[in-house]
């Protein structure tokens, strides 16, 4: 029996609460999304349901027919004869899903994301260390930059401090102690000169 892709995905967010399932579904027109909170079993009429009662538009099969309230409101064309072109949004928070949801990490792609992770990011600040990424750890592993920021969020929470604040403060620590080498070689310098 063939079945058909689902038009959201499975992620595992941790916030204050703790670790949670959700189904994060995008708005095919604006990008917006809505994460929905799973309990127990994950049954794809039951989130269609739960996203109507959020005011969604949703099927759970076409990705292209989810809408946030704020889209569902807005007239869509209904036929190719005279219907106005959508106002495409501008900025996209999140591009939709288009393609089928991402595949579970294997056992030892869990293992080798882990063990990376473990290298370059540090768990008691919540951020990256020496300007590594989800993208970039992606790369170095050849996975998805997806199933890396889902392991990391699972293993470690979201990232909470801004790698770009935390690059310039290394930076400037780096700069302070070239300045302190610097002040040292020039007193050197001086005394020198001092002594002819």
């Amino acid at each position: 029996m063939k079945t058909r892709p689902l038009s959201y995905d499975i992620l595992q967010v941790r916030d204050t609460a703790g670790p949670r399932t959700v189904a994060r579904l995008w708005c095919a027109q604006c990008g917006e999304t809505l994460d929905l909170t799973l309990n127990g079993l994950h049954h794809a009429d039951a989130v269609e349901r739960l996203a109507r009662a959020k005011g969604w538009d949703c099927d759970k099969n076409r990705a292209s027919r989810t809408f946030c309230p704020d889209c569902k409101a807005r007239p869509r064309p209904q036929s190719k004869v005279t219907a106005p072109e959508p106002t495409k949004p501008t900025v996209r928070k999140e591009p939709p899903m288009t393609t089928p949801a991402l595949r579970s990490a294997t056992p030892d792609e869990r293992m080798r994301i882990r063990h990376k992770l473990d290298e370059v990011f540090d768990d008691s600040k919540g951020m990256y260390l020496d300007g590594s990424s989800d993208q970039r750890v992606a790369e170095e592993l050849k996975l998805p930059r997806k199933m890396i920021e889902q392991i990391r969020e699972m293993a470690y929470g979201p990232i909470r401090t801004d790698p770009e604040i935390e690059q310039l403060r290394t930076d400037i620590a780096a700069l302070i102690a070239q300045a302190g080498t610097l002040a040292n070689r020039l007193s050197e310098v001086e005394k020198r000169f001092q002594a002819r």
